[in-house]
């Protein structure tokens, strides 16, 4: 029985068969099997050629050699063709692509363009709800329609988009370098600030180089949300969503109502201690009087109390007859003198490094008196020589710094307390009688030292009482001048130099 003759398996042995690789992969399994049938026909025709009439006989092996160059140059022409339909179709398809692709760009530039109207614009606005909304809706009030720039623009960037997805990279750049010198962008001068539109809503806008300003699409101002207390409920107001001529009632919390029924009751307590007060006024029929001290409400009733009047600083009012008299005021600086001296007998000792001196049993500063007041035997014997004596003498050059100090301070006492009585120059005999007298000596005992100190105290009380008015005016003078250096009332107590005096001081910090 006769069989159909498979000239692809015959065509085989001149393309190979298996898997195609390079080129023949680009063909498909048809194109294979027909470069498989042209090598086949081929070489059947050069097999039917040899076998005819023939001046040199022809051999069964040159038959079948010249079949076989056959086959194998018809395979080579036909594979050839193959390619080049393949090359030829790319070409086409190229072409094709080129023409729909120009059509397209066309089409960008002539067709007419409708831009999306504001309300699209702001339902494709992203970061904002979804759907219809009153955020989506001021932002479409705000929205400007496009200008022809920017339409062209648009169109010239579509194109560049176009030509970029087709890999054309060159192209697509120049299409929008076109759309960026038609809609150029806007170069930013300073923040986004708010402003009020027609309507009087506030909006956020920017200003630009160019000196357009811009509204911000998409951004509004921020909220100023305030908390008003309403009578015992709090309401979160937002300012910026008011437009003026709004009204709220404002009235008081429960806290605030029981703090003024509070402050009432103190305030009735307070009126009535005053009208108290008043009632005894009136019973006492105080009268206004100048007193040394200054003014004072002094009653007539007996069994009263009389009251100073007070100035806004804490002091008393000082009247028309307080002014002091001649003497009082000599006597006020006598007794000034005498008190800084004093303070002088009582500042700390100090050492060579200018570091007080601690007493070890005590754990206290030695005062200058306990450490110079009591002369040694060769100071008590140049003081006695009449051109030793004083402090221009031999014998304050032979003394150390506390003595000389001590000195100069118990002569100032003196003299301070002497001149009120004599008028005149102190003598020297004078003198060291006085310092005799108030001061400690070399064979004093210790009770005899207390009791001259004692003496100093009384006697300078004596002075200041003669002072009367006139001292207060010099106790007022120190304090003013002092001010600066006053430290806070509370703290640890220390030592500190006056540097107008040179007297050490106790002060708090």
């Amino acid at each position: 029985m006769a069989t159909q003759f498979d000239f692809a398996s015959l065509g085989n042995m001149f393309g190979g068969g298996g898997v195609p690789t390079g080129l023949d992969a680009l063909l498909t399994e048809d194109q294979r099997k027909l470069l498989g049938r042209n090598a086949a026909l081929s070489a059947a025709g050069a097999l039917l050629q040899a076998s005819g009439r023939s001046a040199v006989p022809i051999s069964m092996g040159q038959a079948l050699g010249s079949a076989l160059q056959a086959g194998q140059q018809g395979y080579q022409q036909a594979r050839t063709s193959s390619f080049q339909d393949l090359l030829l179709g790319q070409k086409l398809q190229e072409a094709k692509a080129a023409q729909e692709l120009q059509t397209q760009l066309g089409n960008i530039f002539t067709k007419p363009t409708t831009p999306l109207s504001p309300e699209q614009q702001a339902l494709a606005m992203p970061g904002m709800q979804v759907g219809p909304t009153m955020a989506r809706a001021e932002l479409a009030a705000n929205i400007q329609p496009p200008s022809d720039a920017e339409i062209k623009a648009a169109q010239y960037q579509r194109a560049a988009d176009l030509l970029a997805s087709r890999g054309r990279g060159e192209e697509a750049k120049r299409y929008q370098d076109m759309a960026r010198d038609l809609n150029p962008r806007a170069k930013v001068v300073g923040q986004p600030f708010e402003v009020t539109d027609t309507t009087g809503k506030p909006i956020m806008v920017q200003q630009f180089e160019s000196g357009d300003i811009k509204t911000m699409q998409g951004f509004g101002p921020k909220r100023d949300v305030v908390l008003q207390n309403l009578g015992g409920t709090t309401v979160a107001v937002n300012k910026s969503a008011l437009k003026g001529g709004e009204t709220f009632v404002q009235t008081m919390t429960p806290s605030e109502i029981a703090n003024l029924k509070v402050s009432q009751g103190n305030l009735a307590v307070a009126q009535g201690g005053l009208n108290l007060r008043q009632r005894e006024f009136d019973r006492g029929a105080y009268q206004l009087k100048e007193t040394p001290e200054g003014l004072a409400y002094v009653p007539t009733a007996p069994g009263g109390a009389a009251m100073p009047v007070m100035t806004a600083a804490g002091t008393q009012l000082e009247g028309a007859g307080s002014k002091p008299t001649e003497d009082q005021s000599k006597s006020a600086g006598f007794a000034f003198r005498m008190k800084q001296s004093t303070q002088i007998f009582n500042q700390p000792a100090v050492d060579k490094s200018g570091e007080p001196i601690i007493d070890p049993k005590t754990g206290k500063p030695v005062t200058l008196e306990q450490a110079y007041g009591q002369p040694g035997k060769y100071q008590a014997i140049m003081r006695a020589i009449p051109s030793a004596g004083l402090t221009t003498g031999i014998a304050n050059i032979s003394e150390d710094v506390g003595r000389q100090q001590y000195r100069q301070a118990q002569e100032n006492w003196v003299t301070a307390n002497l001149r009120p009585e004599s008028g005149a120059v102190i003598g020297v005999e004078e003198m060291e009688k006085e310092i005799t007298k108030y001061f400690p000596q070399t064979s004093d005992s210790q009770k005899t030292i207390e009791q001259k100190a004692r003496a100093r105290r009384d006697t300078e009380l004596a002075m200041t009482v003669r002072a009367g008015p006139a001292y207060k005016q010099i106790e007022k003078a120190v304090a003013a001048r002092n001010a600066p250096m006053a430290a806070p009332t509370a703290g640890v107590p220390r030592l500190v130099k006056d540097p107008a005096t040179g007297i050490f001081r106790y002060v708090t910090e």
